[in-house]
């Protein structure tokens, strides 16, 4: 085939099919480990495969024109979005489980900026804790410093850890459950545990009507998500901290779409998972994952190899470190150590993850079906929750702060 046909055959359409095909084919490999490997690393995998033998052109992701969109205001609707689906009266309730996923990132950090960068160096430690500390968002958002830094290579770097991370956190989360599940069923607790204390309440901060539901559009669920957006980021960028380098603010927007979006839901403004009901989350996330795979056109197969020591280096010692930061906050609130780190390891699994090995790990329990419907009201709520708080809240605002200050 003559250059001119490569050239006509890999117009936007042909790019974005192509791509889409990719994470397709990454789901399905997924689905047939049951998930134990994430579809992101095949994926990775594919289109690294494809950039060496020149299969794919290197700006394959990008000829689409939906990740410059997403760099733009996707990004945006889908933090804000995130805002909107925090419930504070269930994170209450699971104060301790929130407490434990929160503090245990501290580990990640204490990783990062002392065994992590004496080992690796300070700008592949600081790249790697966004990632490992939640999901996609976090590492988009380290991907972008390292693009505009011109570090393309570290910014492939932080895709490998999204990738890889699945391998650390499933597998200490899995042995958790499961040797706590052993110890409350032996001890009695399982079938008889302690009485709740009494639910908190939290008072409604809701006093803007509900729109009319002639009014309720998918046009108008994105206006209002974008009106949110766009206050968020004014208020972010009003933040800005003067000063010679990358931006950095007290309050960045990235954080404020967050806050914003939980804020605007709770006083009545922005409807829950407003994204999902205008019918654009599939769209958005598409876009999101093609801002993924760009910079591996960059990563060469010896680049590649370079990577491997920093890349599970950084996953062990994070790893390590998340357990022990757990298990110290466990015990101070009556936690023990092994639900302690199943908790905290939420943040390198996700949402469906959690439910997934909860399910696997009260399947393979020894007992009756009481004992087995009793182990799963107990870690269920504790790993969504503990996921939840990493992934969706904490990651994004752990990214937030890092990334402005890898390439100081």
């Amino acid at each position: 085939m003559s250059i001119a046909s490569l050239e006509s055959f890999w117009n936007p359409l042909t790019c974005f099919a192509i791509c889409a095909m990719v994470y397709v084919i990454g789901e399905f490999f997924s689905h047939l480990t049951k998930g134990n490997i994430s579809s992101l690393m095949f994926a990775s995998f594919l289109f690294l495969i494809g950039f060496w033998l020149d299969v794919f052109p290197a700006d394959i992701t990008t000829k689409p024109g939906i990740a410059a969109a997403m760099n733009n205001f996707g990004v945006a609707l889908l933090i804000t979005n995130l805002g909107t689906m925090i419930d504070l009266e269930t994170i209450c309730k699971e104060w301790k489980t929130a407490l434990i996923a929160l503090l245990g990132l501290g580990g990640i950090l204490i990783a990062a900026f002392t065994f992590g960068t004496w080992l690796f160096g300070r700008e592949y430690a600081l790249m790697a804790a966004p990632p490992i500390s939640g999901g996609t968002i976090a590492g988009i958002l380290v991907q972008t410093a390292a693009n505009d830094a011109g570090r393309p290579e570290l910014a492939a770097f932080a895709i490998l850890v999204l990738a890889f991370q699945k391998f650390f956190g499933m597998p200490v989360a899995t042995t958790g459950m499961k040797k706590e599940i052993e110890r409350l069923r032996k001890s009695g607790q399982l079938l008889n545990p302690p009485k709740p204390a009494k639910e908190l309440k939290l008072p409604s901060m809701r006093f803007i009507p509900d729109t009319p539901k002639a009014l309720n559009t998918s046009n108008m669920y994105l206006f209002k998500l974008a009106i949110v957006g766009m206050l968020a980021n004014f208020v972010g960028l009003a933040t800005r901290i003067p000063g010679d380098g990358p931006a950095n603010y007290i309050l960045n927007p990235n954080i404020a779409y967050l806050l914003f979006g939980l804020i605007f839901t709770r006083i009545g403004f922005l409807e829950k998972q407003s994204l999902q009901k205008s019918h654009s989350y599939g769209l958005c996330m598409i876009g999101l994952m093609l801002m993924l795979p760009g910079s591996l056109a960059n990563v060469t197969p010896m680049g590649l190899l370079e990577m491997i020591l920093p890349l599970f280096g950084m996953l062990a010692i994070s790893t390590v470190f998340i357990c022990i930061i757990a298990s110290i906050v466990g015990k101070l609130v009556g936690y023990s150590p092994w639900i302690s780190c199943a908790i905290a390891c939420t943040c390198m699994i996700g949402y469906p993850g959690t439910e997934i090995l909860s399910n696997e790990a009260v399947a393979g329990m020894e007992g009756t079906e009481e004992e087995k419907a009793a182990a799963l009201n107990f870690v269920l709520p504790k790993m969504i929750v503990g996921g939840f708080v990493t992934v969706t809240i904490a990651s994004v605002a752990l990214a937030g702060v890092i990334a402005p200050i890898i390439f100081i």
